[in-house]
């Protein structure tokens, strides 16, 4: 039975994102609407916005990276090095306390190099160590952050395939009962029950510790997919940061059914 702990503190979280607007709006739909969570923004070009929630022990924090491309993560470590400094000498938010995860679309025409893509599966594993790499976790949404959305409104989207992002916001826009502003506590359990029967197509259980081995296996069957004309199954990772945070409760002992 998936339920949302919305007494869950989760101390300080970190998202870096790609878009400069739509994973901004579905951010903060969460965790200020839903679960009432302290939450601040940088987006590029933009002046910082914080809203103060009820629950001051959990603070999110969302930022842009300097260009909407995966490959900033690496390319451009200064600016994401001058943000992580601002967040913390003027907003008190210790990064390097914080669990990190970088949240990118797979959407092929604004990412295009797929070896960057595994190479990152690889490395950027855990949201709190990655050794001498930076720390982080890479969400990777299929084919872009629409589809947790879609997902969250349509627990029966299994047989939607899409192959560029485009594709997912026009969907949302000729199926009018798709808003950010409906999104709620059903919704984000339906996006949860999608995500884990799409893990239950391949295993039995769900490591949520250690799920690069699992996303590289999705890569590459989505990858398949899309190369043989396809399209993308809809599914995003972002429920995986959910479950990791505990904010989505399962069994409570770190691992999940596969089937929900």
């Amino acid at each position: 039975m998936i339920r949302l702990n919305k007494d869950k503190h989760i101390g300080r979280v970190l998202f870096v994102v790609e878009g400069g607007r739509y994973e901004f709006s579905l951010l903060q739909k969460i965790f200020v609407d839903i679960f009432h969570y302290d939450y601040l923004e940088k987006r590029r070009d933009k002046p910082d916005r914080f809203i103060s929630g009820s629950d001051h022990n959990s603070r999110i924090a969302v930022v842009n990276a300097s260009e909407s491309n995966i490959r900033d993560i690496t390319e451009n470590p200064e600016y994401l090095d001058e943000v992580f400094t601002l967040l913390t000498m003027k907003y008190d938010y210790p990064v390097d306390q914080s669990a990190i995860y970088y949240l990118f679309d797979r959407d092929p025409e604004s990412n295009t190099d797929t070896d960057r893509i595994r190479e990152y599966i690889d490395t950027l594993r855990d949201p709190y160590d990655n050794g001498n790499l930076r720390a982080g976790q890479l969400l990777l949404s299929y084919p872009s952050i629409e589809s947790y959305t879609i997902t969250a409104f349509n627990g029966a989207s299994d047989d939607i395939r899409f192959i560029l992002g485009r594709d997912a916001k026009n969907y949302i826009s000729a199926n009018p009962e798709i808003q950010l502003n409906k999104l709620g506590d059903d919704e984000i359990i339906s996006a949860a029950n999608v995500f884990l029967e799409y893990m239950g197509s391949y295993v039995e259980t769900v490591d949520i510790d250690d799920f690069a081995p699992m996303s590289k296996r999705i890569f590459e069957e989505q990858e398949i997919r899309y190369m043989k004309g396809e399209g993308y199954r809809l599914i995003s990772m972002l429920t995986l940061a959910f479950l990791q945070m505990g904010i989505i409760d399962l069994d409570g002992n770190g691992k999940s059914n596969g089937n929900g």
